[in-house]
């Protein structure tokens, strides 16, 4: 056939179409398989597509400027209007029209999602602009027609948006749905030859592998005229194009309203039909088709298939899953649950002793300090109160010591004093002597009157201390308590983590289930798809036969989590957890604090006395 490509004549032998049939049944198996996993969902569709496509009639898709008469061909082809035209609103969306028993709309969504609606409203889907018709086609990707028309039985005709021009002045139209389809018909007008784009757009094509066929859509058909734009046509892309066919569209929806056979005749569109039925016998060519889908499928396959270990969820799925398995193994879980419980036993026994050596207000003071679990607002009024104390008792120790080196130097010189033999001898002024010792017991008695100001400080900061140590003592043995409680709902806790890391767990389990069906998916392409494929059942070239059996490879070395780990954390998930008990209160009772009021008092010398600077004046008479 002329639109044979010279790139495809080191096809390998083709052998009956039955092959591909098998072929296709052992793609169905893998769909069924990567299905379940919602996260290559878009890999997914696109191999149910190419199945659907493979058990579809040939697909024809017509393809041109806007008002070239696509959507009237169509009408014609099928014989009736079903497509609304002449309001000279352009096609909204690409409708694949199928044949059906039951009339009707499929409208397929951008994320997959479907929706039936009734034939009569095409007209939303098609060329209405409306508010309503925008909404509804606002995250559509296409539609298709069921209509119930002999044609349709052989093939499935596609009628397009309009195509257009990028920034760059090049057209552009939808890739996915070119793949898709058996043949290409560029529609032209008697009254528009192909614009620079539009030949530059059949090159790409051509490049692609694919030759469409011309379809000039006369107003009134006349061999002279479609003679003559044939032979300009071919002259400046004829090489790039697989023929032309020329018919009136225009004229067969005449015909058929009118009921004129002739005029049906002279429209030449059942030529077109019987082209169309002609095409749909290419199976050669279909089964080709078949095979560049399932390449162009399997290279984005595996690029999802080897992205799968390095990405979210999988990846941490697979590490935990993993871990806890190890764990199993070596019976990790139990040695850190016991290091825990062995922590935790330590510092209950620490806690429930920490009072029982306390015997003074100095002590108690210390291990609060170290013990931040006591401290609370009042236990912290309490130490500021009990600090003070500290603090007075030191300085006035401090004081009293002072006082007594300065008493007993003033005892010594009264002692001195009273001795009138030595008075007599030792002094010629007994006056000047006797007011040094007064000056002296003057700053005994303010050294005195700074003890008794202290001494007296001391004396309240005891009576509060006193007041308050019964409640600080229920506190500080309440605050204890509520320690050792605390550590006890840890190991209770731990009980509660062990049940959540299970649970956990089951949900990385179940993550990864989710990914079992890739690993089944590879043993698909392994021992049913991939052996096939070296037989040379499908038309592939040399290179491309590389391509798809390298695809397959690096598809099989990805690496994930074996269903042996899974199931045998599966049966450890199933077992019941082993409680861990904690006996700390029998093993380690609690010791209260239980303080004195002696043990809260600090020994202190005695106030000193007064001493009578009236009697030191009358010393002498001593």
């Amino acid at each position: 056939m002329n639109g044979e490509m010279t790139s495809t004549n080191n096809y390998h032998a083709v052998q009956e179409f039955d092959s591909v049939t098998l072929f296709v049944e052992k793609l169905k198996i893998l769909s069924n398989k990567i299905e379940q996993n919602s996260y290559i969902k878009y890999t997914s569709n696109k191999l149910k597509q190419i199945i659907e496509d493979a058990e579809s009639p040939v697909m024809i898709i017509f393809l041109g400027k806007e008002r070239v008469g696509k959507t009237t061909l169509i009408n014609a082809l099928i014989g009736r209007n079903l497509f609304s035209v002449g309001n000279k609103l352009p096609t909204h969306v690409n409708s694949l029209v199928r044949y059906g028993k039951k009339e009707c709309i499929k409208a397929i969504f951008y994320d997959g999602s479907v929706a039936y609606f009734d034939l009569k409203h095409l007209f939303l889907f098609t060329n209405s602009d409306t508010f309503l018709a925008q909404i509804i086609r606002e995250n559509l990707n296409y539609i298709e027609v069921y209509v119930n028309s002999e044609l349709l039985k052989n093939v499935v005709l596609i009628d397009t948006v309009a195509l257009e021009m990028n920034q760059k002045g090049d057209i552009y139209f939808s890739k996915s749905l070119l793949n898709r389809v058996d043949e290409i018909f560029l529609v032209l007008r008697n009254d528009s030859a192909a614009i620079d784009s539009e030949i530059a757009f059949l090159k790409k094509l051509y490049q692609k592998g694919k030759k469409p066929s011309i379809l000039l859509n006369l107003k009134e058909y006349d061999v002279n005229t479609l003679s003559e734009i044939i032979e300009k046509e071919k002259k400046r892309y004829g090489k790039y194009v697989q023929e032309y066919i020329g018919v009136s569209a225009l004229q067969a929806i005449n015909a058929k309203r009118s009921h004129d056979m002739q005029l049906f005749i002279d429209s030449h569109i059942n030529d077109l039909i019987s082209k169309i039925n002609d095409l749909s016998l290419n199976k050669k060519k279909r089964t080709r088709k078949i095979a560049m889908q399932f390449l162009r499928w399997l290279k984005q396959f595996e690029k999802e298939v080897t992205l799968i270990p390095e990405r979210e969820p999988f990846l941490s799925a697979s590490k935990n899953v993993k871990t806890y398995h190890k764990e199993i193994d070596i019976d990790l879980r139990t040695e850190r649950d016991l290091e825990i419980l062995a922590e935790y036993e330590n510092e209950y026994k620490h806690v429930s002793g920490v009072l029982k050596s306390i015997q003074t207000l100095y002590q108690l003071l210390q291990t609060i300090e170290y013990e931040t679990y006591l401290k609370d607002e009042q236990v912290e009024n309490f130490v500021d109160l009990a600090l003070k104390y500290h603090e007075s008792v030191r300085e006035y120790r401090i004081l009293h010591s002072e006082y007594v080196m300065e008493q007993n130097y003033f005892e010594r010189q009264q002692k001195k004093f009273v001795k009138k033999s030595i008075v007599s001898t030792l002094f010629t002024d007994e006056e000047n002597y006797t007011e040094l010792l007064i000056n002296k017991a003057e700053n005994l008695n303010a050294l005195q009157g700074k003890c008794k100001a202290l001494y007296d400080e001391i004396k309240r900061l005891e009576s509060s201390l006193i007041k308050d140590l019964k409640v600080i003592q229920n506190q500080i043995n309440e605050l204890t308590e509520k320690r050792l409680k605390r550590i006890l709902k840890k190991v209770d806790f731990l009980n509660l983590q062990k049940k959540r890391e299970r649970i956990t767990i089951q949900r990385f389990v179940n993550k990864l289930s989710e990914f079992q069906c890739i690993v089944e998916a590879q043993n698909i392409l392994r021992e049913e798809i991939k052996p096939l494929i070296e037989k040379g059942e499908l038309p592939y070239t040399p290179d491309e036969l590389q391509q798809v059996l390298l695809s397959i490879d690096s598809i099989l070395q990805v690496k994930l989590v074996e269903n042996e780990i899974i199931s045998k954390v599966e049966v450890e998930l199933k077992e019941d957890i082993p409680q861990i008990k904690a006996d700390f209160k029998e093993n380690y009772p609690f010791y209260p604090l239980n303080l004195t009021q002696q043990d809260v008092i600090s020994d202190i010398p005695p106030l000193p006395e007064i001493i009578d600077i009236e009697a030191l004046k009358n010393i002498e008479n001593l």
